[in-house]
């Protein structure tokens, strides 16, 4: 991109495309949502995966009715289920040779610092 450019992003909040500008210069942080982690990963976890490759953060979601659905049908615990395949997905972006996140929290317990991060 030359110098002159402006990067532009949709901005779901505001349903326009605004120019980018980070809230601290120089310093680009965001949020994005990881794998719902139900089963193994499919071409759309693969697509996030390797388009967020720069992200120092991967959150995954472990609290969704698709995880508690499928640990239901495999009589196994929800959170248990969600652990097996969040590692399966890091082994799948690990064959895509994409970085590993530095930090993996769980949505389930960062939901408040999520709110506050989106609606700034």
């Amino acid at each position: 991109m030359a110098n002159n450019e402006e990067l532009k992003l949709y901005n779901s909040m505001t349903q326009q495309k605004e120019v980018f500008k980070p809230q601290i210069p120089g310093k680009v942080s965001m949020y994005v949502c990881g794998v719902t982690s139900y089963d193994f990963s499919h071409l759309g976890h693969a697509r996030a995966a390797v388009a967020f490759d720069i992200l120092l953060r991967l959150y995954y979601n472990n609290d969704d009715v698709q995880i508690i659905r499928r640990a239901n049908k495999l009589g196994e615990d929800p959170l248990t289920l969600s652990s097996r395949f969040c590692e399966e997905y890091l082994v799948d972006i690990t064959e895509l040779q994409c970085l590993v996140p530095t930090h993996q929290p769980r949505v389930t317990d960062h939901m408040e610092q999520i709110k506050d991060m989106i609606t700034q």
